[in-house]
């Protein structure tokens, strides 16, 4: 197994956009994802400007930045329709040409909301940013999504989330359910527990198989239930060290 990315979700308007910023240089495999939809993050609210922000502090460095999108903005992208806060921060580019926004993680799976997925309105999507990564959690109950969108052909990853987004651990971790699509893995991810998930999920891919991992709720400070650059970067280090010391049974 090779980790990519070690992904740092829910990051917020409270927290130092300078921290943020030092931490993705000095660790090049951190994303910090930002969770958007229009209750939080329309336009001129404060987590959408606070993201512009730091959006601007990146223009010039290779800090990952990704996207995760929730709620009514889910179903809009799942019906084929972007909302425009959205449209204009996909259309960003960094000074060396880069898509400001590197990925995309539609959580088709989480809330209580039924609604339709229309998987050639998605592919559009899809091929109208041919530079940018988009993920869908996958779940058993959203097995027959990705295989709709797999039959149009377009490229996408998958996170493998049993939880749907409340941050569980599953019973195991599951090899990947698509041959030609990279899947990720979340669930109950945190500093503490890191290093002993990495080794599961090692066992269930091939020692060249590309992956990466999410963590969201267990980085968030205990008392505030806020985002914690501290318990981020522990997470951080103990996934890199993990990846580290395993590397060479990659090569």
């Amino acid at each position: 197994m090779i980790l990519e990315k070690i992904t740092c979700s829910d990051m917020r308007e409270y927290n130092s956009i300078d921290d943020i910023v030092a931490v993705g240089k000095r660790w090049p495999m951190a994303e910090f994802a930002i969770q958007a939809h229009p209750s939080k993050f329309s336009s001129h609210m404060p987590r959408y400007e606070w993201f512009w922000e730091l959006m601007q502090q990146c223009m010039n460095n290779d800090v990952n930045l990704a996207m995760h999108v929730n709620s009514q903005w889910r179903t809009m992208l799942a019906h084929g329709k972007i909302p425009a806060e959205i449209n204009d921060i996909l259309k960003i580019k960094r000074n060396n040409g880069k898509s400001m926004i590197g990925r995309v993680q539609i959580n088709i799976n989480g809330g209580d909301e039924k609604y339709h997925f229309y998987a050639h309105k998605v592919a559009d999507i899809i091929r109208a940013y041919p530079d940018i990564e988009f993920i869908f959690q996958y779940t058993t109950k959203q097995k027959n999504r990705a295989r709709a969108l797999n039959k149009t052909g377009v490229p996408f990853s998958l996170l493998y989330d049993e939880s749907g987004g409340c941050g569980k651990s599953p019973d195991e971790w599951h090899a990947p359910v698509m041959e030609n699509h990279k899947m990720g893995y979340s669930g109950g991810l945190s500093p503490e527990n890191i290093a002993d998930n990495l080794k599961n999920i090692s066992a269930q891919l091939p020692n060249d198989y590309k992956t990466w991992i999410d963590a969201e709720g267990n980085l968030k400070d205990p008392y505030t239930k806020q985002f914690d650059i501290v318990r981020a970067v522990q997470y951080i280090q103990n996934a890199y060290f993990w990846n580290l010391h395993n590397h060479h049974s990659s090569k």
